[in-house]
């Protein structure tokens, strides 16, 4: 028995539609309906941040009694830079920010002379190596416009008046830099570090 001829498509038809053209409108409108689920996703988390911001600015009041200020004050509360060499000193009001530097070389030194400073009430933002490691002496540089600050570090590191250099710069944002010398361990802060260590 012989198969009847299969009849061919007609092509030409204009209702006809390859496989492949159907696929493709497939693809595109999954493609389509992708892009607008995405744009309809980003549209509700930017109408999200707009009514978060504006509801954070509406200014909500709070009130607290005295008692309850005076409690928060104290668990607030920062201790303020100590005169380690020597008692008696007056601290400063306000906390001296200030970095360290690793000006020799020695893997972890600036990490335990942040550890001490902070101790003793210095804000240390920042603790790296210095652009080179042949410094023969440790250094403190005068940041800011208050060249007694720098004198307070110096103090509470152990060193003289005479390692304290004034080199304003208001673009660093600090108070005091400190860059470690060879001379570090002959210091009485490091002398401190090491008791604590043991």
């Amino acid at each position: 028995m012989t198969r009847p001829p299969r009849r061919r498509q007609n092509t030409a038809s204009p209702g006809y539609k390859s496989p492949r053209a159907v696929w493709y409108k497939r693809r595109r409108s999954f493609q389509q309906w992708l892009f607008d689920a995405t744009i309809a996703v980003l549209a509700v988390l930017a109408v999200g941040f707009v009514i978060s911001a504006i509801s954070t600015r509406s200014g909500v009041q709070l009130t607290f009694t005295s008692e309850e200020l005076t409690d928060r004050s104290r668990l607030l509360a920062v201790p303020l830079a100590t005169d380690y060499a020597e008692e008696g000193q007056e601290p400063t009001e306000d906390r001296i920010v200030l970095e360290v530097l690793n000006g020799i070389g020695i893997s972890g030194l600036a990490n335990e002379f942040t550890d001490f400073l902070r101790d003793q009430g210095f804000d240390v933002v920042r603790f790296t190596n210095a652009q080179r490691f042949d410094y023969p002496r440790t250094l403190v540089i005068n940041r800011g416009d208050d060249f007694e600050q720098a004198q307070l570090v110096a103090r509470s590191l152990g060193l003289e008046n005479a390692a304290v250099e004034n080199m304003p710069d208001p673009s660093l944002q600090l108070d005091v830099t400190v860059v470690l010398g060879q001379d570090y361990n002959t210091l009485t802060s490091y002398r401190a570090i090491m008791s604590r260590s043991r």
